[in-house]
This record gives C-alpha cells, structure tokens and sequence, in this order.
C-alpha cells in the first residue's frame, strides 16, 4: 500500500506520529509527497442544533429580553400650578391655630378662590362631601401610581363645583373643584392630601416632587 493511502486510512496524524510512521517504512517504500487531508466542517440545520449547545444559549436570550424590557409608569401632576404659595405645612402646627387640628395630615395651597383643582393622576372616586364637615366640600380619589395604592384628597372645595360621585372614573389634570373656603376655613384655599395604602398620610409635596412628570 502507498504511503499516501495508509495515511488517508488512518486519519490526521500529529507531525511526531507522521515521522515515526515513515520511519517504520521499508527504503522500497512508494512515497507520494504533499497530500493533504481535508476534514469538512459539521454544520446543522436550526432543528439539529445538539440540546446542549441549545442550553447554554437559553441564558443569553433570557438576559437580552430582560435588557429590552420596559417599565409601566403612571402620569402625576400637581393639583394647582407648580409653586402655588403654601400657608400651611405638614405636621405638628406650633402654637395649634383657632378650631383646628394640632396636627395637619396635608397642606394648604392658596391657590385662588375659583381656580380649578386637578385630579393628580387617573383614579376612581371613594368618598364625596358637599360640605357638611370641618373639611367642607371635598373628594377622594383612589389611585395606582407606579404600582401603589395612593389616595388624594382635595379639601374646602367652592359649594357646587364638585360634581362627582362615588365610582365615578377621573383622569389626570381632571378638573374635580374649585377653590373655595368651605368647613372650617379662614380663606379661600385647597387643603390637599396624599395617604400611602389609602390610609397613611405623608407630606404630599416631597412626594408630589418625586413623581409629577406631566
């Protein structure tokens, strides 16, 4: 047999093995120089793509959809204009004023008698009053703002500028009142208020400043 076919029968060689087959070969030997063996490349088609190979790609995909994903966010807006003058804090009132609470659980706004008041954010109305209380005429709307239950309530409201009712669906920057000086109220102004889980109240304007985007 010719040196080129014994090596073509046995496969790829290393250059050592190479050389100590040639030198097992008797001086008589058929010597046929420059051959070369081709192995071809394996390709596969997308259904014979071996599972493992299949496996290790799986992780990479799934990082890739998360990198590509999107967050939902809610649209907020301030209930009067960015600004508007604040006469009241929250908090603990130092000394406490004539007929009021000693702790105010939102702020007063002054934001001029008959101006309109804007729902924050989409939401649905849970309680309405026309006036009867110490809060006057006021609303509460219910909301989901960037996944949390948010209530915001809209206080001393103008008598016959609120015309919601309980259920009714509002939209952000919705007018829902007016200013006005209803209940126990020394002037025209909006006493607003951001509960947390629809109970807990929390000053309304470090978290207004953290969530308007409209």
């Amino acid at each position: 047999m010719a040196v080129s076919q014994r090596l073509l029968a046995m496969g790829a060689l290393t250059v050592a093995a190479f050389m100590a087959t040639i030198a097992t070969l008797p001086a008589s030997a058929e010597i046929v120089a420059e051959q070369t063996v081709v192995v071809p490349t394996q390709s596969f088609r997308a259904d014979e793509i071996p599972q493992e190979k299949m496996t290790a790609a799986a992780p990479a995909a799934a990082a890739l959809r998360e990198d590509l994903s999107v967050s939902a966010y809610s649209v907020v807006n301030y209930p009067l204009p960015a600004g508007t003058t604040i006469s009241s804090g929250f908090g603990y009132r130092i000394p406490p004023c004539s007929g009021c609470s000693s702790y105010h659980k939102g702020v007063d706004l002054l934001g001029g008698a008959g101006n309109g008041i804007h729902a924050i954010a989409d939401g649905t109305v849970t309680e309405v009053s026309t006036g009867s209380g110490g809060l006057g005429v006021y609303v509460v709307i219910d909301h989901v703002i960037d996944g949390e239950h948010v209530s915001s309530l809209y206080g001393h409201m103008a008598y016959g500028s609120l015309s919601l009712s309980v259920g009714d669906k509002v939209v952000g920057k919705q007018v829902v009142g007016q200013v006005g000086s209803t209940g126990q109220s020394t002037g025209p102004h909006l006493y607003f208020e951001i509960r947390l889980g629809g109970t807990r109240a929390i000053n309304p304007m470090p978290w207004l400043a953290a969530h308007v985007n409209a």
